[in-house]
C-alpha cells in the first residue's frame, strides 16, 4: 500500500508497506545531476556524492557512517546520474529510524574538509582515468560525446580531470546549497513499516532544511541528419562497438514501444542480435541492447564486443538486424518479450530495494507514481505494428552513431 505526504519544506516522502518482508529499503534522491551543471564545475554533483561519505558534524570519522548501516547487515550506496542523485540503503526493519537519521545527516550537515576533498579529487580522477583504461568503457563514452556533442549528456558524469582538477570548495557549498532543498527532495520507503512513524521522523530530521527552488534542465533537441563514426586505436584483442540512435523521453507515447524493440533486438540468449552475431555466426562474446529515457529525449544503443578481423561483417549484421526490425516482426516474438519483461519485473516487486526505487523514480521523473501493474498493461497495448513503426522512425541510417575503441583502421561501411 502506498502513502504520500509532502511536508512543509517541500519534501515528499513515500511509503510502500510490504508487510511479509524484514526488510526495509530507504531512497533518498535529489532532483540534481550533471544536466544541472555548468561546464566549468563539470562533475560536482558526482563529486558532493562522494564527499557526503566523508564525516559529518555528529559523525566526523567516515567509518561511522558505513559502520551504522554495515554493523546492522545493511547495504549503504549511492549514484549520480543525469537527472538525480540517489542515496541509498537496505537494511533489517528494526533499524529503519536510525537509517533515517543518518541519511538526513549526511545530506545536511557534512562538514567538506578541505583535506576531504583533495583526497576525493585524487580518487575521482582514478575514477575516470579507470573509464579511459577500459576499452568497453571508453567506447560507450565515446558514444555519449558522438551522440551529444556540446552538452551535459555528452560529457562523463563524473566531469573531466580539468575541471574536477580545479573545482572549489566554495563551488561544491554553493552548488549543495542551491539544489539539496526540501522541493527538490523525495524519499521513498519500502518494507515492513508505519507511514506516519517515517513522516514523523522524516520531519524531525529535515526540519531546518529550507524549500528552495527546483532548478530546471536546459532542453536537448536532437538535430542529427547524418551518420556519425568515431573510431580510437587500442591494441586489444576485440574490437569494442557501440552504435546509437537518438530515442524517446520518459513522457513519450512511444516510450513501450521502444523498450520491447529493444527487448526483441539486443536482451537475452533467445535476442535476435544475440542470436546472429554469437549463435550462428561466432562473431562476439558479448553482444546486447539497451534504451534510455532522460526527461526530454533519450537513446537506442547497440554493444558488442567484436572479432578484431570481423567486426565490419558484424556491424553489417547488426545493421542488417535493425533494419529487419522495421518489417518483420511475429505476434508471436513480441508476445515473448512481452512476457519476459512482465516474469522479470514481478519477480523483482519482492525486493524491497527494487520497490523503493521504482516509487522514487516515477516521483522523480513525472511526479506520479505508475504502480507497475500500470506500466504492464501500456506494454500490454503494445501492438507489432507499433514496434516495427517506431523501428522506422528511430533507426534510421542518418541518424546513427557508431564508436569503436580496438585495433581497427577505416570502416568501410560508413
Amino acid at each position: 500500500m502506498i502513502q504520500e505526504t509532502t511536508l512543509a519544506n517541500g519534501l515528499r516522502i513515500i511509503t510502500d508497506f510490504m508487510p511479509y518482508t524484514l526488510s526495509t529499503s530507504i531512497s533518498l534522491g535529489v532532483q540534481v545531476g550533471s544536466r544541472h551543471e555548468h561546464d566549468n564545475i563539470a562533475g560536482v554533483a558526482h563529486f558532493i556524492e562522494h564527499l557526503l561519505f566523508k564525516g559529518t558534524k555528529d559523525m566526523p570519522d567516515p567509518l561511522q557512517i558505513s559502520e551504522t548501516i554495515e554493523q546492522t547487515g545493511g547495504t549503504l550506496n549511492a549514484a549520480t546520474e543525469h537527472e538525480s542523485t540517489i542515496y541509498w540503503c537496505k537494511i533489517v526493519s528494526d533499524f529503519t529510524e536510525q537509517s533515517l537519521k543518518l541519511l538526513f545527516d549526511m545530506i545536511q550537515n557534512s562538514l567538506f574538509k578541505p583535506q576531504s576533498i583533495e583526497l576525493e579529487r585524487h580518487v575521482i580522477i582514478e575514477e575516470l582515468n579507470g573509464v579511459n583504461d577500459d576499452p568497453s568503457s571508453k567506447t560507450e563514452a565515446n558514444l555519449d560525446e558522438l551522440m551529444w556533442p556540446a552538452t551535459a549528456l555528452g560529457r562523463d558524469i563524473a566531469g573531466t580531470k580539468e575541471t574536477v582538477k580545479y573545482i572549489s570548495r566554495e563551488e561544491i557549498l554553493n552548488f549543495l546549497s542551491t539544489h539539496y532543498v526540501g522541493s527538490s527532495i523525495v524519499l521513498s520507503v519500502a518494507g515492513n513499516l508505519k507511514h506516519d512513524q517515517v513522516v514523523d521522523a522524516v520531519h524531525r530530521y529535515s526540519s531546518k532544511m529550507s524549500t528552495g527552488e527546483k532548478v530546471e534542465i536546459p532542453e536537448i533537441i536532437s538535430t542529427q541528419s547524418s551518420r556519425r563514426f568515431r573510431s580510437e586505436y587500442r591494441d586489444t584483442e576485440q574490437i569494442h562497438m557501440s552504435m546509437g540512435f537518438p530515442g524517446v523521453s520518459r513522457g513519450d507515447p512511444d516510450r513501450y514501444a521502444v523498450d520491447l524493440l529493444c527487448t526483441i533486438l539486443g536482451e537475452g540468449m533467445s535476442s535476435r542480435l544475440f542470436n546472429e552475431i554469437r549463435e550462428k555466426r561466432g562473431l562476439a562474446y558479448d553482444i546486447g541492447s539497451g534504451v534510455l529515457h532522460f526527461d526530454d529525449i533519450g537513446s537506442i544503443q547497440v554493444f558488442a564486443g567484436l572479432h578484431k578481423t570481423k567486426y565490419e561483417e558484424a556491424i553489417a549484421v547488426i545493421i542488417s538486424e535493425l533494419d529487419r526490425c522495421k518489417y518483420d516482426i511475429a505476434e508471436s516474438e513480441l508476445n515473448k518479450v512481452k512476457s519476459l519483461i512482465t516474469g522479470r519485473l514481478k519477480l523483482r516487486l519482492e525486493d524491497t530495494r527494487f520497490v523503493s526505487g521504482w516509487n522514487l523514480s516515477q516521483e522523480l521523473s513525472s511526479s506520479e507514481i505508475r504502480r507497475p501493474g500500470d506500466v504492464l498493461r501500456d506494454i500490454e497495448a503494445v501492438t507489432v505494428s507499433d514496434v516495427t513503426k517506431v523501428a522506422q522512425k528511430y533507426m534510421t541510417h542518418d541518424r546513427m552513431n557508431i564508436s569503436i575503441v580496438g585495433p581497427v583502421g577505416k570502416l568501410s561501411l560508413i
